[in-house]
C-alpha cells in the first residue's frame, strides 16, 4: 500500500495500520499520508472491524513528523499553490471525521505531524520512553497544520508552551495534560492496547458510530445547539437493532449479540 511505507493488518475486529519507515524515524510524506487515509477508508468499509489501531515500525518512532528530507518530492512543507488542501490536513480530517474508534499506539518518539496525529485519534496508550513534541520553531516554522487537531485536546497555555519552546513532553507530562489516556513500559504496551481493543469491541458498534458522529458534531456548536441535536438523535438511536437488542439482552440477563445496524 503506497510503496509499502503503510501496512494494514487485520486481526480478529481490530486493524492495525503502521507506518513503515523506520529508517527515516517514520516520518510523513504525501505517501504515507495517502496511505493512512486508505486504509482508515478500508476499515471503516470492513464490518468486521470494531476498532482501528494506528502505530509507527519499531521501538524507535511513532512519528518523527514531516519528513523535511522528502523536499519536492511529497514533503510536508511543499505545496502547490492552485491547489487549496494539503495532505497533512486531509489525513487529521480523515482520521477526526472516523465513524470507528482509533487509537494511537504510541511506540517511539511522536513529533509534529505525529503529535497531530495523536491528537486526531480517539484514544493514545504511550511507552514510558517516548516523548511527544512540536519542535518546528527550530528550524524557523511553526506547526500550523497539527494547531486544529491539538487544539480540541490539549489546554491553550500547555499547547503554546510547546509550541513556542520547542520543548517535547514527557510521557508522565502527556498523561497528566490528557494528552494521552495510558502510560505502560515498551514491553506492556501491546497488552494495554489489546486490553482497551477487547473493552471497546464488546460494546455495540452502532452505538459507538452514531455516539462519535454525535460528538463530532457537536464540538463547535452553541450549548442550546448540542442539546437540540442530543435530543433529535437519541430517538434515532433508541430504534436501532443494537439498541433493541442491548435492551432484549438487559432484560433476559444475558450478553447481547450486535449485528452493527
Amino acid at each position: 500500500m503506497s510503496g509499502n511505507v503503510v501496512l494494514s493488518q487485520v486481526a480478529g475486529h481490530q486493524v492495525r495500520i503502521t507506518i513503515c519507515r523506520p529508517d527515516q524515524r517514520n516520518a510523513l510524506n504525501r505517501d504515507v499520508a495517502e496511505g493512512i487515509i486508505s486504509a482508515v477508508r478500508s476499515a471503516e468499509a470492513d464490518a468486521q472491524c470494531r476498532v482501528i489501531v494506528l502505530t509507527g515500525e519499531g521501538t524507535r518512532a511513532f512519528c518523527a513528523g514531516g519528513d523535511i528530507k522528502a523536499g519536492a518530492d511529497g514533503g510536508p512543507f511543499v505545496q502547490d499553490p492552485a491547489e487549496p488542501d494539503h495532505f497533512a490536513g486531509r489525513l487529521f480530517e480523515a482520521l477526526q471525521a472516523c465513524r470507528k474508534p482509533t487509537i494511537a499506539r504510541i511506540n517511539g518518539v511522536a513529533m509534529g505531524a505525529g503529535a497531530g496525529i495523536i491528537c486526531a485519534c480517539d484514544l493514545a496508550v504511550m511507552a514510558d520512553h517516548a516523548r511527544i513534541g512540536t519542535p518546528e520553531v527550530k528550524v524557523g516554522l511553526f506547526p500550523l497544520t497539527i494547531v486544529p487537531p491539538m487544539m480540541r485536546v490539549l489546554p491553550r497555555r500547555k499547547l503554546m508552551e510547546m509550541f513556542i519552546t520547542g520543548v517535547p513532553l514527557t510521557a508522565q507530562e502527556a498523561l497528566r495534560y490528557d494528552l494521552v489516556n495510558h502510560v505502560t513500559t515498551a514491553d506492556d504496551l501491546d497488552a494495554k492496547v489489546e486490553e482497551l481493543v477487547t473493552q471497546i469491541a464488546a460494546q455495540s458498534p452502532t452505538a459507538i458510530r452514531l455516539g462519535k458522529y454525535a460528538c463530532n458534531a457537536m464540538e463547535d456548536m452553541s450549548y442550546s445547539q448540542q442539546m437540540r441535536f442530543a435530543e433529535t438523535l437519541l430517538p434515532r438511536l433508541a430504534q436501532t437493532e443494537d439498541a433493541r437488542e442491548g435492551f432484549a439482552a438487559f432484560i433476559a440477563k444475558r450478553p447481547p449479540e450486535w449485528t452493527g445496524r
